[in-house]
């Protein structure tokens, strides 16, 4: 299951769920920040893997610094 459809499926969950308007509002906004953050990381990622000028190690660094693994 990829990163966006997981995200699909937590707004239709939160969407369809039993929870005050206020309660789904602010599940809203932080599946929000979620996806922003998510988008983020795929842009820098993909800057990271089409950089030519870098070896694989240098970039394999690299992405797991930006994910926050190293």
């Amino acid at each position: 299951m990829s990163i966006w459809t997981t995200i699909e499926s937590e707004f239709n969950a939160i969407v369809t769920d039993a929870r005050s308007i206020p309660e789904k509002l602010a599940a809203l906004v932080d599946l929000h920040g979620k996806a922003q953050n998510l988008s983020s990381l795929e842009s820098a990622v993909t800057m990271i893997i089409e950089d030519t000028a870098k070896a694989t190690a240098d970039k394999v660094t690299e992405i797991m610094q930006a994910v926050g693994k190293l």
